[in-house]
Parts: structure tokens; C-alpha cells; sequence
């Protein structure tokens, strides 16, 4: 943080949190001060190849081989900070699928990345100065693709250097300038496996309980004893808690056919209970 309290670069996107969050900092122990003050009972391991010895006081885990250290078992992670996993190497896609592994539902990536559509970037390639391949460069529409196809469901951008330069002749020649774009020499990403949404329906209850309801849900809609398995949703609603907002928005999330909608709204009426959702 600055002299103001304000938060900088990628810590833009992490809120204070007192909860024990699991954290993983990917060759970015330079944030590991901030993380320790932002999520004082976070669990956070680092993973980096020639880290200081200062980082014991911030983090529980060190370890120094990043592609042969990463874990294995899936949904371990709160929270990844890989800030460059988009500009140095060229696995990045590989990293990118097995960060997506490693978070937890609701979990996200933070990252970073240098704009190609800078001001600046463009006034060198126009005189001919030409970018050696050690840091990668991008356009904001490249990396939402490349997000997309790596199963992140959210994606956030925040600036992370912006410069006081006229873009304005650049505008002229037919470059957009959506948010200030070309400004900007340095975005920061937040990319959530889950969109804001389903992660917090996933939350409430454990996947035990969301994977016997969406079970269920399924079960009815495509007609396969759809009255018998109403009636152990009905249980499993009243065993379990479930309340109607929670049920009406996971059935949003899992069930497709109007008909089947329909169907659970008008017999859920029978037992005192009102669903309300989008029938598109």
C-alpha cells in the first residue's frame, strides 16, 4: 500500500479478508507483504525460483520449481497472483488451464499484461523500432479470448499504468480508444473461474449438497420419475435449508427446458414455496 493506505497494482482486486484463504503467489513475491496485511490468516505459498530469505515472514511455503513444484489435486486455491504469467514464456496457456485447476470455485487469477495498443508501442513500430520477444505483448480482446478458451468465466481489467498522452491522432487514424485503451501501457486482470453469481450460489452449500440437487434437477426435467424425485427435492430443501431465492437461481443455472421450469414453479406451490426465475 502507499503512504495513503491505497492499494497498488493487482491488490487493487483483493479486499481485505479475514477468513483463512488459500493463497498461491506464482513468481510475485514482491506483493507478499501486502497479501500478509490485506488477508492476515491467509495460508500462502510461493512459488519462485530465487527467493529472498525475508519471505518465511509472509508466506508458510516456499518452493522453487514452477512447472514440477505445482499441485496436482484440483480446487485448492482462494486466490492466484501470477503477475506474469502473460508476458514471460511460452506456456502461458498451459499455466493459464493449470491455475483454472487449481482455484476453487470462486476462486480467481490476478495477472497482468503490456498493452500492444499503448501510445507508445505505436509510436515505435511507426518508426520502425521493433520489440525483442522477452516481454509479450497484447490487446485486451486477445487476452478475454485467451481467458475464455482457458475456462475463466469473469474477467475483470483495471489500469495499471496509464500515461497523460494525447491519443487523439491516433483516434484520427481509426483506433478505438474504448476506457481510455490506448493510453494505458499496463492492464491488470482479474479472471474468476466462476462468474460472480454462480460462485456465490456454490458457497452456500457443500458441493455434496449442490451435487444431489443438481442431480435431482436434472432428473425432472428430463422426465425420469419426475414426480418421485420432486418429492426428495422437496426433502433435500427442507433437510438441507435450501431456501427459495438460493433454489430459483440454481435452477437458473442448471435447468434449460421452459417446460421442466414450469413444472418445479407450479409444484412447488404445493408445498408453500415460491420460485421465481427467467423462463427464457
Amino acid at each position: 500500500m502507499n503512504a495513503n493506505g491505497e492499494r497498488r497494482g493487482l491488490m487493487k482486486f483483493v479486499p481485505p479478508n479475514f477468513l483463512p484463504l488459500t493463497v498461491l503467489a506464482v513468481e510475485s513475491e514482491e506483493f507478499l507483504p501486502e497479501l500478509r496485511e490485506l488477508l492476515p490468516a491467509a495460508r500462502i505459498a510461493l512459488l519462485k525460483r530465487e527467493p529472498s530469505p525475508e519471505v518465511k515472514k509472509f508466506c508458510g511455503e516456499c518452493r522453487a520449481d514452477l512447472i514440477n513444484e505445482l499441485p496436482t489435486a484440483p480446487k485448492i486455491f482462494d486466490l492466484i497472483v501470477a503477475r506474469d504469467v502473460l508476458t514471460v514464456g511460452e506456456n502461458f496457456y498451459a499455466l493459464l488451464m493449470a491455475f483454472n485447476h487449481l482455484l476453487k470455485d470462486s476462486g480467481a487469477l490476478l495477472t497482468e499484461f503490456f498493452n500492444v495498443r499503448f501510445v507508445g508501442v505505436l509510436e515505435r513500430l511507426r518508426r520502425g523500432k521493433f520489440f525483442d520477444n522477452e516481454q509479450r505483448l497484447w490487446a485486451k480482446a486477445d487476452v478475454v479470448k485467451l481467458l475464455d478458451d482457458a475456462i475463466y468465466k469473469e474477467i475483470h481489467f483495471l489500469p495499471g499504468a496509464r500515461e497523460k498522452i494525447s491519443a487523439e491522432e491516433w483516434e484520427s487514424f481509426g483506433f478505438e480508444n474504448y476506457n481510455e485503451d490506448l493510453a494505458t501501457r499496463i492492464w491488470l486482470v482479474k479472471a474468476c473461474k466462476c462468474t460472480a453469481e454462480v460462485a456465490a450460489l456454490k458457497e452456500i452449500f457443500t458441493p455434496e449438497v449442490r451435487a444431489d440437487l443438481s442431480r435431482l434437477l436434472h432428473r425432472i426435467e428430463y422426465d425420469l420419475d419426475a414426480e418421485e424425485n420432486f418429492q426428495r427435492l422437496m426433502k433435500l430443501c427442507a433437510r438441507e435449508g435450501i431456501f427459495d431465492e438460493y433454489l430459483s437461481d440454481f435452477i437458473n443455472q442448471v435447468v434449460v427446458h421452459a417446460s421442466a421450469k414450469n413444472f418445479l414453479r407450479d409444484r412447488a406451490k404445493n408445498f408453500g414455496r415460491t420460485l421465481d426465475f427467467d423462463e427464457t
